[in-house]
Formats: structure tokens, sequence, C-alpha cells
């Protein structure tokens, strides 16, 4: 059990099909480590709206649609069977344009969102846009591996650049990872054109970080061939770190949809547990 008392609350975001259920068992393995309650919230599609102009159309699209809501709800539940913890499942049933905004909603009253991530999805972008909605809706967003297996945070990487959204990560650490948990505080390429005058970049936060128990270390390290994102989770992976925490959407959605950013990055190549906060 977690020494940690700070995650009471856990919310999981899960579809229903098949390849989400492993996302389910993680859900009920992290809640159980900090004895939390454990609402489950089941995203179906309803694909009537698409058939609106013709009600026969719209009649049996929504009779199968619906069809499906009931079985993947009820995947769940039976998947969440004997959680050593309390545990609620509801549905939320709605055209795919509406459901981040109602998962959005959801992830106000928790303490972490959990995710499965790439390929636990029947419609990854699906899966993307509620990955970003729970982001926005202030909760630390944990996108989960389908390898990992929930365990107590003893060692996090936390990505830095003295951003507001890295600070709110380093804040998220301090109730996600366990006293006294090691935290590498990875900065990168930001000594390119550092001045000996200017504070080191991420001591101030490493310093905060461990006025709070945690042992902290800053690491300045290169970006990888392919950017920002895999030198951050290079570095996680290689030094065994229980978890990636970073600042999500430093820019805009469309900034980024543009120009290319880190997290759509991580969002679609993923190596570890990754919390994002914005």
């Amino acid at each position: 059990m977690s020494k940690n008392t700070s995650i009471r609350d856990v919310l999981a975001v899960v579809d229903g099909t098949a390849s989400s259920l492993t996302g389910v068992d993680q859900a009920v393995a992290y809640a159980g480590l900090y004895d939390a309650a454990l609402t489950i919230v089941v995203v179906t599609e309803n694909l009537a709206w698409a058939a609106a102009v013709d009600p026969m159309a719209y009649a049996t699209a929504m009779e199968v649609s619906d069809a499906q809501r009931k079985e993947h709800v009820a995947a769940v539940r039976k998947r969440a069977e004997g959680a050593p913890v309390h545990v609620e499942v509801h549905a939320l049933f709605e055209a795919p344009g509406l459901l981040p905004g109602l998962a959005k909603a959801e992830g106000q009253h928790a303490d972490i969102a959990l995710i499965p991530g790439l390929g636990g999805w029947q419609s990854d972008g699906l899966r993307r846009h509620i990955t970003e909605a729970l982001m926005f809706a202030g909760v630390p967003t944990m996108v989960m591996p389908g390898t990992w297996k929930p365990a107590p945070i003893t060692h996090a990487a936390l990505g830095w650049n003295a951003s507001l959204e890295a600070f709110r990560a380093a804040r998220a650490i301090l109730d996600l990872a366990e006293p006294g948990a090691a935290v590498d505080v990875v900065i990168v390429d930001a000594l390119d054109g550092y001045k000996s005058d200017q504070p080191v970049p991420g001591v101030q936060i490493a310093r905060h970080l461990t006025r709070h128990g945690h042992n902290a270390a800053v690491h300045a390290i290169a970006s990888a061939e392919h950017g920002t994102s895999d030198a951050l989770q290079n570095f996680a992976f290689e030094q065994r770190a229980d978890v990636l925490v970073i600042g999500g959407y430093g820019r805009s959605r469309a900034v980024e949809f543009v120009l290319g950013g880190v997290t759509r990055e991580l969002l679609a190549r993923q190596r570890l547990p990754i919390v994002f906060v914005h």
C-alpha cells in the first residue's frame, strides 16, 4: 500500500472495447494502491446523429449504438467485479464531437484521470481528443501504456522548461509521488545561450521539490534525433523512472497542430506512463 494520502478520487475513461479492458485492470490496481474511490466512465459514440435526415436510418443507428453502449458498460462492470475499492461505472453516450466536453466535466472532480494509451481505444482520434479535454479540465492526466503495472511512484522525471504548465506539473508531483521520491528535473537544450550570471535552469524548482522532502536533481540533456519528446522519454526510460510528468500544451492546440509539439508527439509515441498537466 502506498504511503501517499493525496489520492482519494480516481477517474478512468475507457471506451469499453476489448482493447480497453487492460486499462480497466490498471485503473482498479492504481486505485487500490491508495484505497481510493474509482469512477470508470465508459465512452460510446452515438452514431445516429449522422443519419438524422433519414428517420428510418436514424432509428436503426440509434438501436445499434445503444446496444453497443450497453455491451461496453457490461464488459467494464464485469471486468471491475471484485475490485478491492469502491467502483462506480457509468456511460457517456453522445455524438463524437460532444464527448470530449462531457469527459472534461467528469475530470473536474478527480485527483487524477487515467486513460489507456495508443492501441487502447477503438478510435485513437477520440482517445486523443478526450485526453486533451481532461488535461484542460486541470486534472493531472496519466496516459497508461498497455504493459504498465501500477505501483507507487518512487522515481519521477519532470520535463522542465520554466513555463506555467511545467510549474503545475511540478506541483502535481507533490501529490502523486511517494514521500521522499527521487525526482529528475530534466531540461532539454536549455543551456543554449546560457550566461553565467543567470540562475542555472531547473535549480530553483529542484530546490522547491527538495524542501518538500523529495530527492531532486537537475539534468541538462540534448534533444534527440526526433526532438524533445524522444529525448525526455529516452532519459526517463533509461533512468528507470516510474513516470514522466510534463506540462501539456504550453502552446495552443491549433499552433501545435500546425507546428508540431511535445504534447502531440508524446501522445503518439509513448514508452512509459506519462502524466500531462495543463
